[in-house]
């Protein structure tokens, strides 16, 4: 290889360097980005919560991805920073909250299947009233669906707390089967009536003449409005409704207003959940420093041990061996910061340990060709003679090691799910690292600086003149 070209090949390591770096360091901060020139970080480094909710019964591949795209939306309206929502295996759900410390609420927003029935009031029970203790409130069992789908067109009792009730104990509501469901709201927005927070909504043009003939039956008589099997308001319809527009009222406060406007606006899922999550974890924010120092510790002390041992046993090609490790560690956390950015990627401990795997196997990639070096060095050929032609048998086996590596990632990436996934995005950004330094760093590195006479001693290589038929 002539010197021209190898200097071009540094030049674009040089290139790339600047590729990546100089678009970093012109980003700015933000609300939601405050640190743009740090990796993303994972909730389990930021902190945060980790939901994985089960879906009940057969679902398809269609009914998962739609839920999917349901729950997305509904995280993201929540404003919650970087959440991530994916499909694990056939029929789980796993949400990922950074920074998010209270999963309930979530939990009741993304796993809401957003019910919405509207029946009449045939009956108030106070608590005074003679009848109140016999009164047996209705079983609702949210995983028995065929007794949930009975009631939607049966007689039930459910409770209501009214602020205007000082005992202490709700009313209960005699409700009359069902007459209306959710599925006839278009759109439902948060505002603040004359009477505190409240839901306004816009029906869908073909339910516009239903309800209108509901509310002028009605006139004069309450309506409940209950979600979920829990009634939210059972005010009285002082006037038919036939202009598509109507509100919801019941003492909200300002985020349970957001909240219900959320779920009803974006939809029902098209799946049932489980009522209790799978799996339903929250990570401290200090145990995510905490475990992001320890990885970050790991990979300094992996990366020191591996240059100690390249220059112990390699001393002059030690060198460029540390250099190539420490243009791969400035490359890989910028290609972090870069896809954080891009993609919304973030660093976990997974991607960590990937990265630290990956470590070894970019210092076994130059020990690969150092040994080839030193066998035809051993032979009697300078260092300067052999350099480009040790390279040529070494590339090949890095490159078959390498591919091996890469199809291993790519296989798990494909396949598996939560932080495995993490841990094989990372391993296969450094395959393809390691395979780009060993070509356009080490080998011009070492050819070049084999024009130098103390890099054709063997010592200053490694090699021991005793084992060599002959010293350059």
């Amino acid at each position: 290889m002539k010197n021209g070209r190898k200097i071009i090949l540094l030049v674009v390591v040089a290139a790339v360097f600047a590729g990546i770096y100089i678009p970093i360091m012109l980003i700015k901060p933000t609300a939601q980005y405050p640190n743009p020139k740090e990796p993303k970080l994972g909730l389990d480094l930021q902190g945060g919560t980790s939901i994985t909710l089960q879906a009940v019964g057969d679902v398809t591949k269609e009914q998962m991805s739609k839920a999917k795209d349901i729950i997305a939306n509904r995280v993201n309206s929540l404003g919650l920073t970087e959440p991530q929502v994916a499909v694990e295996g056939s029929s789980r759900i796993s949400v990922q909250l950074p920074g998010e410390s209270n999963p309930d609420r979530v939990l009741s927003i993304i796993g809401s299947t957003a019910q919405l029935q509207f029946r009449e009031v045939l009956q108030i029970i106070q608590p005074t009233d003679p009848a109140y203790d016999t009164t047996q409130l209705t079983d609702i069992n949210p995983t028995d669906q065929q007794v949930l789908q009975a009631l939607r067109d049966s007689e039930i009792i459910l409770p209501l707390t009214s602020p205007e009730n000082t005992t202490g104990r709700p009313y209960k509501l005699r409700l009359g089967p069902t007459r209306l469901t959710g599925d006839i709201i278009k759109d439902a927005q948060p505002t603040q009536g004359t009477e505190g927070y409240e839901v306004t909504f816009e029906l869908k043009p073909e339910a516009t003449q239903q309800f209108g003939e509901l509310t002028t039956e009605m006139a004069g008589k309450q309506l409940a409005i209950v979600l979920d099997y829990k009634v939210e308001s059972s005010a009285t319809v002082k006037e038919p409704i036939t202009t598509g527009n109507g509100r919801i009222s019941g003492g909200f406060d300002a985020q349970r207003a957001k909240d219900l406007a959320l779920v009803l606006r974006i939809g029902a899922l098209p799946v049932e959940f489980q009522p209790e999550p799978l799996r339903k974890e929250i990570i401290s924010p200090t145990l995510g420093k905490s475990d992001l120092r320890k990885g970050l510790i790991a990979g300094i002390i992996g990366l020191v041990v591996v240059a100690l041992f390249m220059l112990i046993f390699y001393r002059g090609l030690g060198l460029v061996s540390v250099g190539a490790l420490l243009i791969f560690t400035a490359l890989i956390y910028g290609i972090m910061v870069a896809l954080g950015h891009i993609a919304g990627s973030t660093l976990t401990l997974a991607s960590i340990t990937g990265i630290i795997v990956s470590v070894g196997i970019s210092a076994d990639s130059s020990v690969v060709y150092f040994e080839r070096l030193k066998e035809e060095m051993r032979r009697g050929n300078s260092l300067r003679t052999c350099a480009d032609r040790a390279y040529k048998n070494a590339f090949r086996t890095v490159i078959a090691a390498d591919f091996v590596t890469f199809a291993a990632a790519l296989i798990l990436y494909v396949l598996a799910i939560g932080a495995v996934k993490g841990f094989a995005f990372s391993l296969g950004i450094s395959t393809i690292l390691d395979v780009f330094i060993n070509y356009c760093f080490t080998h011009p590195a070492v050819s070049l600086l084999s024009r130098l006479k103390i890099f054709n001693r063997l010592p200053f290589v490694g090699v021991n003149p005793r084992t060599a038929g002959g010293e350059a």
